[in-house]
């Protein structure tokens, strides 16, 4: 259960990512577009709304993905001295308050963005209802709520590193697939935990 909990969270994230990088890309190649025809003497005069609200949805996009990968700036000049259980403790109720903030946060945007929308809020120059990218900016805020709330579940059940909690359940899968395989003469071979050949019962009284 919890594997399957990692790995939608990793799916999801890497989702915010990609939207955020084909966002960065298309940024860039504006930026670049915008050098070009200024030097041509017809700037792209909606080069700046655009960067703008590109810029919102880059950031709000990756922060998931970038707090699964814990890339993220963490400090622990005082945490450092303590217990693991500690730091555990500490580090759930941490990951869950950013949780609950983040998700009021979201709520709040979101409902901003209705209210704009409602009134009829478009963007300066291109006219957009950018009201509807704040839904864009919500949804990263919501991935990554999602992603503090993985992290304060494995926390609490004791894991204090969901990748390694990850390499544990692949490893255990692959092993126990491993348990049966064919040896030189095509019979099977049953393993127990350990990695010792486990004796049927009647190779048992055999040998007895």
């Amino acid at each position: 259960m919890l594997l399957k909990l990692i790995n939608v969270e990793k799916k999801l994230c890497l989702a915010g990512m990609v939207v955020s990088g084909a966002l960065l890309v298309a940024l860039v190649l504006l930026s670049g577009v915008n050098v070009a025809f200024r030097l041509a003497g017809h700037p792209i005069s909606a080069s700046y709304e655009l960067s703008g609200l590109f810029g919102a949805l880059i950031a709000a996009l990756a922060l998931a993905d970038t707090q699964r990968k814990r890339g993220h700036v963490e400090l622990d000049l005082f945490t450092r001295s303590y217990s693991a259980g500690a730091r555990r403790r500490i580090g759930a109720f941490n990951v869950f308050a950013g949780a609950v903030l983040v998700i009021l946060l979201g709520c709040q945007l979101a409902n901003r963005a209705g209210v704009l929308l409602r009134a009829g809020e478009v963007s300066e120059t291109l006219k957009l209802p950018y009201p509807w990218l704040m839904y864009g900016a919500v949804f990263g805020l919501f991935l990554l709520a999602a992603s503090f709330l993985t992290d304060f579940v494995l926390l609490a059940l004791g894991h204090a590193d969901k990748k390694a909690y990850a390499e544990m359940r692949a490893h255990a899968f692959n092993s126990i697939r491993g348990d049966l395989e064919p040896d030189e003469g095509g019979a099977l071979e049953a393993l127990d935990c350990t990695g010792e050949p486990v004796c049927s019962p009647s190779q048992t009284r055999a040998d007895t």
